[in-house]
């Protein structure tokens, strides 16, 4: 019976996706150049996930509370606030009312979620959770079957840019909103 109860509790738990590096950066440096990047630099878009082309915030994206609308490629929305910022160990959002008719469908919201880990010598370890909340559980299903491997995707290759605009110092100009 235990073994049914923690199945249950696992199938119920919110389907998410980290992403984990290390980068040649001090983490100062890294909190201050991801926190506010520019999102259209780093989401280039896949299979299922639309590329970012715009946000109704442009600078500033730098206190807890501030709310913008991300622009998809497709046409579609999504609504973004920043829950929390602790420079330099962490910041978090949340992206909720998406008009994609299929992210609408499955998604209440998306939990993003960045962790700074000051590992000494110039390295900072990056931890990156994006945690969906689905709309119910045939949502659910489908976004561990589908969705999440788009997430991973897709934080895999903007976690690839950030690292090496951080590694090579060419920060993509424009890219940070202070």
């Amino acid at each position: 019976m235990t073994t049914a109860n923690n199945e249950t509790k696992s199938f119920k738990k919110s389907p998410e996706v980290t992403i984990v590096t290390t980068v040649d950066s001090q983490i100062d440096n890294a909190f201050n150049y991801i926190a506010p990047i520019n999102i259209m630099h780093i989401f280039r878009g896949n299979k299922v996930i639309p590329a970012v082309v715009d946000t109704s915030i442009k600078e500033g994206w730098n206190k807890a509370g501030l709310q913008r609308t991300v622009h998809f490629a497709d046409g579609s929305t999504s609504q973004e606030s920043l829950l929390t910022i602790n420079a330099p160990n962490s910041f978090s959002y949340k992206n909720e009312n998406f008009t994609s008719k299929v992210l609408a469908a499955l998604l209440k919201r998306i939990e993003g979620e960045w962790l700074f880990t000051d590992l000494g010598n110039h390295k900072t370890k990056i931890e990156w959770t994006y945690r969906t909340v689905p709309t119910n559980f045939f949502a659910r299903i489908m976004v561990k079957l589908v969705l999440i491997k788009a997430l991973r995707s897709a934080l895999q290759e903007a976690m690839a840019i950030i690292k090496d605009d951080l590694e090579s110092g060419q920060l993509e100009k424009g890219t940070t909103w202070k």
